[in-house]
């Protein structure tokens, strides 16, 4: 494949803290057995070997350096077949350019092939990072092409993207591409890398038949204690897909839990560990427990140790079989065929972490979810405060502008308040026992506020405890 396709590579590499990275990642590209050019975009002039370099910012602020590729791919368009673009310490090869251009020849026009990042631990475990927080795969977007099985990611960012002539033509043509540096949902760093993806006419998909192709190493491994999921875990989940796909599923979700908002702020964390505020709620008499929501079961495996009767409502059918595989018993699907499958259980406790106010209709929920409550039972739920005045503070001073209330048709996230939250009880027939607001900040000050009106609008989520109504 090696002399007909020329490529174009830009480099991302800000200051000289990484540039043992970039060493690494120029040695790779300086294997490539086809005609390419390799620029190093930087603040500053630095000596770099095999490859050219382009000092300047795009603007005033640093974080705005990754633009700086829109430039000089668009300069070149009609020059080069491949254009890459790559953050300094994202270590692509020459097997990943090969696996996109196999794979990228079976997608449609507007499709264009993505990668996932890994990183590894010194113990020399794999982890990847791009599946974290609130990023899961989009089960109704599983399609074939040429043989393969492909998917979306709700997560478009991994410090890199490959595209083609046709596809960088397609983009610049959009509009969405030679834009001035900026951050929405994502930040400025993440934009720069995903527009492409996300405004610019263009479906990225990733192949999950062959998904260990397009795991991109990203070489700081500086986040994988943190965020990420195993690398085997990604196994599982690609698999549970392909199954999905071929015994023609459909693969609808509950609900969305990924928001609209600046940050992706109040998304639910599909794989946090045990909430211990939430599970502390619940009464020690509870015997069977409806967990409606579950993530990939970190909250369900504790309670099922305790023998509690635990029965999960996934947000997909991906996390279904995550939850299958801790021994958890699931019911899945979106939520009226749920309440379908449910018809005539009753629980203790009805648990919801982070769901209701990522519903359009949370009273609606409320008022379902009750009747699945025995006559003493309570549903319990933590809810984020998307009414906090210190994210709309962080927010006004990172010149965020935005409404002080949330509107769920554009972020995503209801309006939420413990007045609020009391109105969802008494309109869904339920009667509330508490609503405990809670500030989660590093500052101890703020977490020494009492109990009050400030607190609840200092705090960061509540929790809400509710009881069928006498």
């Amino acid at each position: 494949m090696g002399q007909t396709i020329s490529l174009l590579v830009a480099i991302a590499s800000y200051g000289t803290a990484q540039d043992h990275y970039l060493e690494m990642l120029l040695g790779e590209l300086r294997t490539l057995q086809m005609p390419n050019r390799v620029v190093v975009l930087s603040d500053r002039n630095k000596p770099v070997r095999g490859a050219e370099v382009i000092v300047g910012l795009p603007s005033r602020n640093p974080y705005s350096l990754p633009f700086a590729h829109r430039k000089l791919f668009a300069e070149n368009a009609e020059k080069y077949d491949l254009f890459v673009y790559t953050e300094d310490d994202t270590l692509l090869t020459e097997k990943h350019i090969e696996s996109f251009l196999e794979i990228q020849a079976k997608l449609g026009d507007n499709e264009i092939s993505g990668f996932v990042r890994s990183e590894t631990s010194p113990e020399d475990r794999k982890f990847i990072t791009s599946i974290h927080a609130h990023f899961r795969w989009l089960p109704d977007t599983v399609v074939s092409r040429g043989g393969e099985i492909f998917a979306q990611l709700s997560n478009q960012h991994s410090g890199c993207f490959i595209a083609t002539r046709q596809q960088l033509s397609k983009a610049i043509a959009s509009g969405g591409f030679l834009v001035e540096p900026r951050s929405g949902i994502y930040g400025m760093l993440e934009t720069a890398a995903t527009d492409i993806y996300t405004q610019c006419g263009l479906r990225r998909l990733l192949c999950l038949s062959r998904i260990r192709e397009f795991i991109v190493p990203h070489l700081a491994n500086k986040y994988y204690s943190n965020i990420g999921i195993p690398a085997e875990e990604l196994e599982f989940q690609a698999k549970t897909l392909c199954d999905l796909y071929r015994q023609g599923h459909s693969g609808e979700s509950l609900f969305n839990p990924q928001t609209r908002a600046p940050g992706f702020r109040w998304s639910k964390n599909l794989y946090d560990r045990p909430d211990e505020e939430l599970l502390g709620r619940i009464p020690p008499s509870a015997k069977r427990i409806l967990s409606i929501g579950s993530g990939w079961g970190d909250n369900e495996e504790r309670l099922s140790r305790k023998g509690i009767d635990v029965c999960a409502v996934p947000v997909d059918a991906v996390f279904g079989d995550a939850l299958r595989r801790r021994g958890i018993r699931t019911v899945e699907g979106p939520f009226h065929k749920v309440l379908e499958s449910l018809r005539g259980q009753q629980y203790d406790v009805v648990l919801a972490a982070d769901v209701l106010h990522l519903v359009a209709d949370p009273v609606d929920w409320m008022r379902k979810l009750g009747n699945l409550l025995l006559p003493e039972g309570c549903l319990i739920a933590s809810v984020s405060n998307t009414s906090s005045l210190l994210s709309f503070l962080t927010d006004w001073r990172e010149g965020r502008r935005r409404p002080f209330f949330s509107e769920y048709e554009i972020s995503g996230a209801q309006p939420v308040s413990a007045g609020r939250l009391r109105r969802w009880c008494r309109d869904s027939g339920l009667e509330w026992v508490q609503v405990l607001p809670l500030i989660e900040s590093s500052r101890s000050i703020v977490r020494q506020v009492g109990f009050g009106p400030l607190k609840s609008a200092l705090a960061t989520r509540f929790i809400l405890k509710a009881r069928r109504a006498l």
